[in-house]
């Protein structure tokens, strides 16, 4: 299966369900939807509070394992399961996130909220904004994908994440599809941090 068919089955489920849930898709696929050109490993759903991550493994409780896996948080290949649907994990940092993940017809799904970013840029104003930061919601996105419309992180903002990450074919894969299909000036001034604008002077200008 597909990362396409693996959002438009979560799409379906969420539109059946009645739920409020705000989410928003981040990673990969997010740029995937916005012309870019990559090949997804997984779906990353981001969702804004902690109980949204509880209401979403209910709705894909179909996708459960049925018994608890014994692997690590940090493995790969933990799973959601009926009795551990999800879990939050917090690093020395102070970093603290929710994540529940499933395979939706051998897709990875993952549904994550983070609760504090200390010490990931994540501003207006000089230091870029980060793609999983506070500032994406107001910032939000939508592409048609079937007759559906998909709340996205902008790929003005997942360029400045990526090349933090230091992921250079996502951040050129990223620039082909801006300068091909158009972008935001202003928000990718706001979205690159001081140090970047220097770089990609000539997007901004």
């Amino acid at each position: 299966m597909t990362w396409k068919q693996a959002l438009t089955t979560f799409c379906d489920l969420y539109s059946e369900s009645g739920l409020t849930t705000k989410w928003i898709i981040v990673g990969s696929v997010g740029s995937v939807l916005q012309h870019a050109v990559m090949t997804p490993n997984d779906l990353d759903i981001y969702v804004r509070n902690s109980e949204d991550v509880a209401q979403i493994a209910e709705l894909l409780s179909p996708f459960h394992i049925k018994n608890k896996t014994e692997l690590s948080y940090f493995d790969p290949e933990w799973l959601s399961s009926d009795e551990e649907p999800f879990f939050t994990q917090s690093f020395p940092s102070g970093f603290t996130w929710t994540k529940g993940k499933w395979k939706i017809h051998d897709f990875h799904v993952e549904v994550v909220q983070i609760s504090n970013s200390v010490g990931i840029p994540d501003s207006e104003t000089g230091e870029g904004i980060w793609e999983g930061g506070q500032h994406i919601w107001n910032l939000t996105k939508y592409v048609e994908l079937e007759n559906r419309l998909i709340p996205v992180v902008p790929l003005e903002i997942q360029l400045e994440s990526n090349i933090r990450r230091g992921r250079q074919d996502r951040v050129d894969a990223i620039l082909q599809a801006l300068i091909t299909h158009g972008y935001d000036k202003s928000l990718l001034s706001k979205a690159l941090s001081n140090t970047n604008k220097e770089q990609y002077k000539d997007l901004i200008t």
